[in-house]
């Protein structure tokens, strides 16, 4: 009888954790099925300045700004943008969460943008833009840049770069907009992203 009884309750907790462990897989793979839709609503709000599709995984990062708190509108000034493009700047605003734009209106029908990477791994963020940027260069679809960070990419396709700020710390600096100006941005950019690693080092 005490046997019986040892036997009913090891198959009872043998049942119990297997229960368990299906409720926590059933978990996880609804919060992965969560954050996979966040990404695909996010890519698709992305315009034509943002990196291939097929952006490789991010890599790891703090979960908080490794710049001690940077805003992305403190890494540029509009007097550096407009000197770099030739073009005036109408509008400066943030972009929540990462970016900040300035805007040189619908005659030049072009924008400026920099981010700055806080750490969460989004599929646009500069740290993922570097990494695709960087995949391009064996196919000569973009080009290293020297002396700029720790490294830096250009990607004419995109009429953007990224660059590796160090400390973990990614920027991104690209052209939104049409062709109507700045068709060919690259010495815009580079000047652009030097003023802005600049920027952020004078500030940490």
């Amino acid at each position: 009888m005490d046997r019986s009884l040892r036997r009913l309750a090891c198959l009872l907790g043998a049942s119990l954790l297997l229960f368990s462990a299906c409720a926590d897989s059933d978990d996880a793979s609804i919060s992965t099925d969560a954050s996979i839709s966040t990404e695909v609503s996010t890519s698709e709000s992305v315009d034509a300045t943002t990196p291939p599709t097929a952006t490789p995984t991010a890599p790891a990062t703090s979960s908080t700004l490794a710049n001690d708190g940077t805003e992305p509108c403190d890494l540029l000034t509009t007097a550096e943008v407009e000197e770099a493009t030739g073009l005036t700047v109408l509008e400066v605003r943030e972009e929540p969460p990462i970016s900040c734009v300035y805007d040189m209106g619908p005659d030049a029908s072009v924008a400026i943008f920099v981010s700055i990477d806080d750490g969460q791994g989004r599929a646009t963020a500069p740290a993922s833009v570097f990494e695709s940027y960087m995949a391009l260069i064996e196919n000569g679809e973009a080009e290293a840049v020297a002396d700029l960070g720790t490294e830096a990419v250009y990607a004419p396709s995109y009429r953007g770069m990224a660059i590796d700020a160090g400390d973990a710390v990614f920027i991104a600096v690209g052209v939104n907009g049409g062709y109507t100006e700045l068709a060919e941005p690259r010495d815009a950019l580079i000047d652009l992203a030097r003023s802005a690693v600049e920027e952020l080092n004078n500030q940490l």
